[in-house]
């Protein structure tokens, strides 16, 4: 038997040099749980919810494209604090896990038929439990021109914060309460 590691669902012999493109997407994932989607779904497209770390270097050089001289990427943060709540010390993510890929893949189509020049486009989440200074999601967007690339990078983390069913709770000194997110206070239809 050859040692080997488990890959996002694949045994590859330890040693092996596997192509660049396919390296890059594992820059990051050996210790990656994924639940979703993580692969992207075409060449251009990168969505998903992942257990454990965000593979936040991988996504950015993935994003890359030879005619895009933007690019943009967002994480959003957990922070110490919530509105005037101080002390927050973590946020637990949980989704509705069928309908965040069609979800996502909602969001790209929508983002591409405003944007058709965006090169790849990515919008990954985390779900459990993460403490404060950890990354909750990323998107990350490129284009030929940085308009294109701020305006479709903010309408896609807007966009999924209001209509994919992810929801967080907030743990505090004085307790911890699941906050009503857009998605959350109007069902995610």
């Amino acid at each position: 038997m050859v040692p080997a590691r488990s890959i996002i669902g694949f045994r590859v012999p330890l040693g092996w040099r596997l192509p660049p493109a396919f390296r890059l997407f594992l820059v990051d994932l050996p210790r990656c749980r994924i639940i979703g989607a993580m692969r992207p779904r075409h060449d251009d497209t990168w969505l998903g919810l992942v257990k454990e770390s965000l593979p936040l270097t991988a996504v950015s050089e993935w994003a890359v494209r030879p005619h895009c001289g933007a690019l943009v990427v967002f994480t959003g943060m957990v922070r110490d604090h919530a509105g005037d709540r101080d002390g927050v010390s973590s946020l637990e993510y949980e989704a509705y896990t069928e309908q965040v890929e069609p979800r996502l893949a909602a969001v790209a189509a929508d983002a591409r038929s405003h944007w058709p020049d965006l090169g790849r486009l990515a919008m990954l989440h985390r779900v459990g439990l993460l403490g404060v200074e950890e990354a909750a999601v990323v998107v990350a967007i490129s284009a030929p021109h940085r308009h294109d690339a701020f305006a479709a990078a903010r309408f896609c983390i807007d966009t999924l914060k209001e209509t994919v069913p992810i929801w967080k709770k907030e743990t505090w000194g004085g307790g911890q309460s699941w906050v009503d997110t857009p998605a959350r206070a109007g069902g995610a239809s």
